[in-house]
């Protein structure tokens, strides 16, 4: 299964693009901070991770700041790259 849930704060966002298709894509940049439990200790996440939304989705007017939860998937970064990037398929503000 290839699902990821994260919430974080946009640190970047690119305009709104159009594949040749005519579908919207925008890709972000997603900072997350939490505290993890790992082998029985406490540990400081610090991350960012990049990100792109397809569809309707990437209309939503995200800006430099704003607080997100969103789900997803890893997939190839493009057909000819190997670089992961997080597919949003579902956000909300916090």
């Amino acid at each position: 299964m290839n699902c990821l849930e994260i919430s974080g704060e946009v640190c970047h966002v690119d305009p709104v693009r159009y594949t040749p298709a005519g579908i919207p894509a925008l890709n972000l940049i997603l900072k997350h901070s939490s505290e993890q439990i790992e082998a029985n200790l406490k540990r400081t996440i610090n991350c960012e991770l990049s990100a792109k939304i397809m569809g309707n989705d990437a209309l939503i007017p995200l800006k430099i700041g704003d607080r997100i939860k969103t789900k997803g998937f890893i997939g190839n970064k493009s057909a000819k790259s190997n670089q992961l990037i997080f597919h949003i398929n579902f956000i909300e503000y916090l």
